[in-house]
């Protein structure tokens, strides 16, 4: 792996578009001061993620961004002012040491205005800690040993010897692990936070789920409970319902044979009350015959009367016969005028009687005639009457003829009565025979009644029994009622019937199954209600507990897990680092002697202990608390009795410097060296043997170097010349140096 290629844009002076190619294993970079050269190296220092705009040279972000020029005298025109500054770094990947299978990688990072950075690997955008972890693989770490800035050649004798130890360890490739065991112990705080959040959720939670846990046993105990209930309910519905429907069968069945009986009974009642009704009106009838049986007797008696009447009138008339008109007894006028009296009334009376009498049709028409008979008689006697009232001397012969015929006619009269004597006699054996059907149907009639009374009091108890049914039918309505609503309030109406073993809670009586369901309802009253959501809840409390717990587990064993991770990095870091310190001690005083021409250079591991007494009131509390080792310099000039690096001259301590960085570089190479002006305060012979060193180092890693040393550009494969126009704009000039001589003779 190597760097191809560095690629600038909008990047402080470079606001053009410029790469510079890296083909050879040592470049040069010169120019004038201040043309741009130093923007070079920390436009690498920035790409590779410096954060410290101190270490730029610039106050804010937006310091890296081209601000613009106006025209210049010379007529060039003005460069216009960027919005952003990118950097890339071009790496050949050909053996995959980036780890991301590709021939060629690029690391970006990209600046705008606003202060926004923005990276990217390959095109890929990534985070800061991204791009951080890739270098530290890589041995580019934030210490960035290998770049070294202007003026910052002995900063590696300046530094703390803690300081020191994080270059060493940074060099040697450790960083990786020390990123590791700070995430780690990072990820060790966060475990150990979590660890104390989940046993306090774990505490808060514990009471509520023991509450939790007790009313979900109440609630399955409830269940059970319910369940129990639903299938003794179950049964009793059903043997209940069973029994409603088999006793309405059986009230149906009884109340049937009953009704029939209550209407035939009704009916034989309605017959018996018809022929009652019709054993009352012949006796009605039979009554209604006696009273006009007496009104004929009376009659009888009047007729005899009568005839009586009648013949004593006979024998007036005989004796007006006699006497003619001489002689006529005194009160002859007043006896007729009240026997015709008595005669009129007696026609009233047969006449009223023949109105009444409906039935004997025959008698009424006899006793029609015998009034009109009796009527003409009537008038016959009156005028016989007014012809015996006459003068003496009048002619009697009429009235002799007049009197003979009144005689026949009285003779035929009582022909008449006494035919009509016998029709009446006919009609009191008619009344006789009536009276004994009379007596018949009164005595059908009180049979009848005895009938209609035993019938009725058939009616009454077959009532009774309906009255008893209905009572039962009622009860039966009521038990119904009871039975529906118990059902609804049991949650039975519409849900089927759980399927019940055959013969379940047959050996237990309706009654007592059903004080078993009232005692099992008291036990849930015991219970009290439970909230349906209490179940669900203790459900979501104890999978959340299950989880905590589970969590804490893993929690505590990641926290074993870190702290072993932990243990085992510093183990490697230590180990690691013993290892590479040894060679580094080794190429130190190598390189020292080298340059130096003798002497001793040498590298001294200290505790903590040591380092607060080397370092008096500079070690902070964190650092007195800090076990890790640090690294004191200690060195031997050839030829002076100087030992502390403060007895250095510049140049000494800048050779020193170059010597450790170099020792560094050839234990554990990078991917490449900047080196900005650190043979700047060297002669002319050290610089030559600063330049032999580059050739060594050059061996084993890329040297990117900006230098104004003659000694250092002859090293150089590729040089680039940096220069500055009047607009302020960098640009560069490449020449191979093989290529020198044919361009300086042009």
């Amino acid at each position: 792996m190597y760097l191809k290629r560095l690629e600038l844009s909008g990047f402080k002076s470079f606001a053009k578009a410029t790469a510079l190619e890296f083909p050879s294993r040592i470049v040069a970079v010169v120019g004038p001061n201040g043309s741009g050269k130093s923007n070079i190296a920390e436009a690498v220092r920035w790409v590779l993620g410096e954060q410290s705009m101190k270490m730029l040279r610039g106050k804010r972000g937006e310091d890296l961004i081209w601000n613009g020029s106006p025209a210049a005298g010379s007529g060039q025109a003005a460069t216009p002012r960027m919005g952003k500054a990118a950097v890339a770094l071009v790496f050949d990947n050909h053996h995959d040491a980036f780890g991301l299978g590709f021939e060629e990688v690029a690391l970006s990072r990209k600046i705008f205005r606003d202060g926004t950075n923005e990276y990217a690997i390959s095109g890929s955008p990534v985070r800061l800690r991204d791009v951080v972890e890739l270098c530290a693989r890589l041995g580019l770490g934030e210490a960035k040993h290998n770049l070294i800035g202007q003026g910052e050649v002995d900063r590696v004798l300046l530094a703390t010897p803690r300081a020191r130890r994080e270059m060493l360890e940074e060099a040697l490739g450790l960083r990786v692990y020390q990123l590791k065991k700070k995430e780690a112990e990072r990820k060790l705080d966060a475990t150990a936070a979590n660890i104390r959040q989940v046993e306090g959720l774990v505490r808060e939670i514990a009471p509520h789920l023991k509450f939790l846990r007790t009313q979900a046993k109440r609630a399955e105990a409830r269940e059970g409970l319910m369940s129990d209930l639903r299938v003794m309910q179950s049964a009793y519905f059903t043997r209940e319902e069973k029994e409603i429907e088999a006793g309405s069968r059986a009230r149906d069945a009884a109340a049937a044979p009953h009704e029939a009986a209550a209407a035939a009974l009704k009916k034989q009642i309605a017959d018996a009350e018809r022929a009652i009704a019709g054993a009352e009106k012949k006796t009605q009838d039979k009554e209604s015959s006696d009273g006009k049986v007496e009104k004929l007797a009376a009659l009888q008696d009047r007729r005899r009367a009568c005839e009586r009447e009648l013949g004593r009138l006979e024998g007036m008339r005989d004796a007006a016969h006699e006497t003619a008109h001489w002689a006529q007894p005194a009160d002859a006028p007043s006896d007729a005028r009240h026997i015709s009296e008595e005669v009129r009334q007696f026609l009233s009376e047969v006449r009223s009687l023949a109105e009444e009498e409906q039935d004997a049709g025959v008698l009424r028409s006899h006793l029609l005639a015998l009034v009109e008979d009796m009527e003409r008689l009537l008038e016959q006697e009156e005028r016989a009457s007014s012809l015996i009232r006459k003068p003496r001397h009048a002619d009697v012969r009429p009235e002799r003829e007049t009197t003979e015929k009144f005689g026949k006619e009285i003779a035929a009269l009582q022909e008449k009565l006494a035919a009509f004597g016998k029709e009446i006699a006919q009609w009191e054996d008619v009344q006789r025979l009536a009276r004994a059907d009379a007596a018949t149907a009164y005595a059908a009639m009180r049979e009848h009644e005895n009938t209609v009374r035993a019938l009725r009091d058939q009616e009454r108890d077959e009532a009774l029994a309906l009255e008893r049914l209905r009572f039962d039918e009622e009860r039966l309505a009521e038990r119904t009622a009871l039975f529906l609503r118990e059902r609804k309030e049991a949650g039975l109406e519409e849900s089927p019937h759980p399927s019940l073993a055959p013969g379940a809670y047959q050996d237990i009586s309706q009654p007592e199954l059903r004080r078993k369901i009232e005692r099992m309802r008291l036990k849930l009253e015991e219970i009290g209600g439970i909230d349906e959501t209490i179940k669900k809840e203790y459900e979501e409390t104890e999978t959340r507990h299950a989880f905590l717990e589970k969590e804490l587990t893993d929690l505590k064993a990641a926290h074993g897990s870190l702290k072993a991770l932990i243990k085992e990095l510093e183990a490697r870091v230590r180990n690691d680092f013993r290892e590479g310190f040894a060679k580094i001690k080794q190429e130190f005083h190598d390189y020292f002697k080298v340059i130096f021409g003798g002497g001793a250079a040498r590298l001294i591991s200290i505790k903590n202990q040591e380092l607060r007494i080397k370092e008096d009131d500079e070690a902070t509390d964190e650092e007195e608390k800090d076990e890790e080792e640090g690294i004191e310099i200690e060195v031997d000039l050839p030829r002076k009795r100087i030992k502390g690096l403060a007895m250095l001259s510049g140049g000494e301590r800048a050779l020193t410097a170059v010597a450790l960085l170099f020792a560094i570089a050839a234990v554990n190479p990078p991917p490449f060296l900047v080196l900005d002006e650190t043979d700047a305060a060297l002669d002319e012979a050290n610089s030559r043997r600063y330049a032999a060193m580059l050739r060594e180092l050059a061996k084993k890693t890329q040297l990117i170097v900006i230098t104004h040393n003659r000694e250092t550009m002859q090293c150089a494969g590729v040089l680039y010349g940096v220069t500055m126009g009047d607009d302020g704009v960098s640009r560069l000039l490449s020449l191979k140096l093989e290529d020198v001589d044919e361009y300086a003779s042009r």
